[in-house]
């Protein structure tokens, strides 16, 4: 799996159709959502076969004026495009990339690097049964690595979650 290659291009062509052009250095599985911005889902759609490119052509002639959040995932990837769309035509106001952090477990100790392409504030918490026990804000650099020892812990299943401004994801770990 290539991380970081995923490739997303959204131009404006004739009579309000827009085309969105997806591309990726190996074959993978891709979802495309298109929410308004109460998070409303517009348009979804996901491969049912690993590919390397796909082209989605939009008539955004009948959709509300306003913006909307088209999101393309691709393996642990996505990029995240802000779009204005007036009287059918679109403006990319805003791309972003996210990479879905890496957690893994060392004997008692709980491991997270994240590349934080946005550098907004993280915050990393852990939960057991729902009951927040663990909260730390880590700094908003663009390489994220924090260590937390779980080996005091009683043991079972804690949820470990890092949130961010846009996004959050989670981690389960067991302690034997």
């Amino acid at each position: 799996m290539a991380t970081g290659n995923l490739q997303v291009e959204i131009h404006s062509g004739e009579k309000q159709r827009t085309v969105v052009k997806i591309s990726n250095v190996e074959e993978s599985i891709y979802e495309l959502e298109l929410k308004n911005i109460n998070g409303n889902i517009v348009y979804y759609k996901k491969s049912e076969t690993p590919s390397a490119s796909f082209r989605k052509y939009f008539d955004f002639s009948e959709i509300s004026e306003g913006e909307y959040i088209l999101t393309v995932s691709m393996d642990n990837e996505k990029k995240i495009n802000t779009l204005k769309i007036n009287k059918g035509q679109v403006e990319l106001v805003n791309q972003r990339k996210e990479l879905e952090p890496f957690f893994t477990v060392k004997g008692y100790r709980l491991e997270l690097s994240y590349l934080n392409f946005a550098q907004e504030d993280l915050k990393l918490m852990v939960y057991s049964n729902n009951e927040l026990l663990f909260e730390k804000n880590l700094n908003p650099d663009f390489s994220v690595n924090y260590a937390l020892d779980f080996s005091k812990m009683a043991s079972g299943n804690y949820n470990a979650v890092l949130a961010g401004e846009n996004s959050s994801y989670e981690y389960n770990v067991r302690v034997k």
